[in-house]
């Protein structure tokens, strides 16, 4: 991944993204509200991984099979999905302007994010990797200036259906957009660690704190 990413149009066809969309709309109950905490992240809908390998078993065998296979080839090293499993495969749901991501680093160094529905206009904006080595501290120790990070150089996806965008999130700083009131966005959201990469417990902690 040259620039910290790659994006895949069309990875799923139109036929294939609304099947998939209809099997998560038929487990809409299961999705939870996140609460916006300590003005460090924003509220949004989340599906965990327990629930998506219970309840959408063959939505987590995509994960585990083309998905999986596609970030792998990316990368250029073998992975596995990241150890937590209820943070490592989700359904992320924005349904208003003032949900999403604020600038953050994931979990697990690389995540794959499969556009199942955008009528918002919702995007991914990612700082490139170099910028990003620099500026680490910002969304955490330095959070409350978080806009010094709207002035890096960056780069904004917006997916459509059927998309898929592969980011080294462990390394590129991104925060997640909606750019309309009306409409919703919905990502397929799966993180994977380079295979025998060491626990991170004190990171692990923060990120349960701040999510879900």
């Amino acid at each position: 991944m040259k620039h910290g990413y790659e994006f895949s149009q069309s990875f799923l066809s139109a036929a294939e993204t609304e099947h998939w969309r209809q099997r998560v709309e038929s487990r809409r109950i299961l999705f939870r509200q996140v609460a916006a905490k300590a003005g460090m992240n924003l509220s949004y809908s989340v599906m965990n991984g327990y629930q998506i390998q219970d309840e959408l078993p063959d939505l987590f065998d995509l994960v585990q099979g083309p998905l999986h296979e596609a970030l792998q080839d990316a990368a250029g090293e073998p992975l596995a999905l990241m150890r937590d499993r209820k943070r490592a495969v989700r359904i992320q749901w924005y349904r208003r302007r003032g949900e999403g991501f604020r600038w953050h680093l994931d979990g697990g160094m690389y995540s794959v994010l499969l556009t199942l529905v955008n009528t918002n206009q919702g995007a991914t904006q990612m700082i490139p990797p170099r910028w990003s080595r620099y500026l680490k501290p910002v969304p955490y120790v330095l959070f409350p200036f978080q806009g010094l990070l709207a002035r890096a150089p960056s780069t904004v996806i917006e997916p459509r259906p059927g998309d898929l965008l592969l980011i080294h999130g462990g390394a590129v700083i991104h925060r997640g957009t909606n750019e309309r009131s009306e409409g919703e966005r919905m990502v397929l959201v799966a993180s994977f660690d380079p295979i025998g990469r060491r626990p991170t417990p004190v990171w692990d902690w923060l990120a349960r704190r701040l999510n879900y």
